[in-house]
């Protein structure tokens, strides 16, 4: 009877691994065509057709096209996040913005074009059932915490909806990069004004040199 049920548990164990492998399988063929070709213009077939697999084992993994995307800006987010939370924390709002922003576009020059795709606007990809909450909305969730801490830290200014201005920054620094890259700015350059603007308006003066317990998205707001 042991031995019937160690012979079961690897059994089961050898077919969750390669239930894994498969899905992991069909992420990198979704991130690749999602990013070459756009999200309507995907197919769950050519997904399939890219990851080497039936067609109908799509469906094993995802429920439709638009699980499937989830899971990619899932994937990507998360990858962005480890990187920032990587990285020392420096004082000062500035300056943890600044951080920031160079993590993320070292990861968009190491992943070209899986940001953009991740930053689809949710309206997009699905207008009739629940809302969808993409890349946009987890970076400002997370600013959001920050701001809410640095208000009552009183280092931010406190006369703004903390959700509201967080949404506001990250469109902010989304079209600011995607101008700076067709427009060949100068990467320290545009960095540096996209940070000047944001502490400009939200960090109290007679903070602005003190405000290093404000987080930004990645770092712990707790």
């Amino acid at each position: 009877m042991a031995a019937d049920l160690v012979i079961a548990r690897n059994a089961s164990d050898r077919h969750a691994r390669r239930s894994a492998e498969t899905r992991d399988r069909l992420l990198v063929a979704a991130r690749r065509l999602f990013v070459e070709l756009g999200y309507h213009a995907t197919r769950p077939q050519d997904i399939a057709r890219e990851a080497d697999v039936a067609a109908g084992t799509f469906y094993t993994h995802f429920t439709d096209k638009r699980e499937a995307f989830l899971a990619f800006v899932a994937q990507a987010g998360d990858e962005l996040m480890a990187r920032i939370g990587r990285r020392s924390s420096p004082a000062g709002f500035k300056d943890r913005l600044t951080m920031s922003l160079n993590v993320l576009l070292e990861y968009d020059d190491e992943n070209p074009g899986v940001l953009g795709t991740a930053f689809t606007d949710p309206a997009t990809i699905d207008r009739v059932s629940e809302p969808v909450h993409g890349m946009r909305e987890g970076l400002a969730l997370s600013l959001t915490h920050g701001l809410e801490r640095g208000i009552r830290d009183g280092h931010l200014r406190s006369d703004f909806d903390p959700q509201l201005i967080a949404h506001g920054i990250v469109g902010l620094i989304h079209q600011a990069l995607v101008h700076g890259r067709r427009a060949s700015v100068d990467r320290d350059d545009l960095i540096d004004q996209i940070t000047r603007f944001c502490e400009r308006a939200i960090v109290q003066e007679s903070k602005s040199t003190h405000s290093g317990e404000v987080p930004l998205p990645g770092e712990d707001a707790s």
